[in-house]
């Protein structure tokens, strides 16, 4: 037997919104947020969680999240800007020479793994990142720093709830 999915159909058995509220299971709803997710404990103990998308029974889709609504859409208008104002910024000497000091350094930015492969082991590397929150009033410009401190600089949406005042 084939499960398909009707994505486009809501789900409407009430699986999803029947496991959130038993204590035992594993599925939880975000009200905040209107999600299901597949909430676990990770080896360390910490909370991890999965969203679903779909009703794991019927297929129906799960509510629109409203995550989208957290953070600012950058206008086409402000991209150009902060794309003219980065576009010649290749090494991190150009980002501090243009910028100066970042407002956030994260030694561990990105952590990115690459699967074992070919007889070679799995391996895993973290990148540096430096962050600028006030060169845009409803964007962070995001400087992922790869080795020979090279750049990839990238602009984030800020959190609205951060800059209503």
């Amino acid at each position: 037997m084939k499960l398909v999915s009707n994505n486009s159909m809501p789900c409407r058995c009430g699986f999803l919104e029947r496991q959130a509220n038993h204590p035992d299971s594993p599925i939880r709803f975000d009200p905040e947020l209107s999600e299901y997710h597949f909430v676990h404990r990770t080896s360390k103990g910490n909370e991890s969680r999965m969203m679903i998308y779909h009703c794991p029974f019927c297929g129906g889709k799960a509510p629109k999240s409203r995550r989208d609504n957290l953070f600012h859409r950058l206008p086409l208008a402000e991209m150009r800007r902060l794309g003219e104002l980065t576009h010649n910024l290749r090494t991190v000497q150009e980002v501090t020479a243009a910028f100066g000091r970042p407002d956030i350094n994260r030694p561990n930015g990105m952590i990115s793994t690459t699967p074992e492969r070919d007889g070679n082991p799995e391996t895993t590397q973290a990148y540096p990142e430096m962050i600028y929150n006030k060169l845009s009033d409803v964007a962070d410009v995001r400087v992922l720093i790869y080795p020979n401190d090279r750049v990839v600089i990238s602009f984030e949406g800020k959190e609205i709830k951060a800059t209503q005042g």
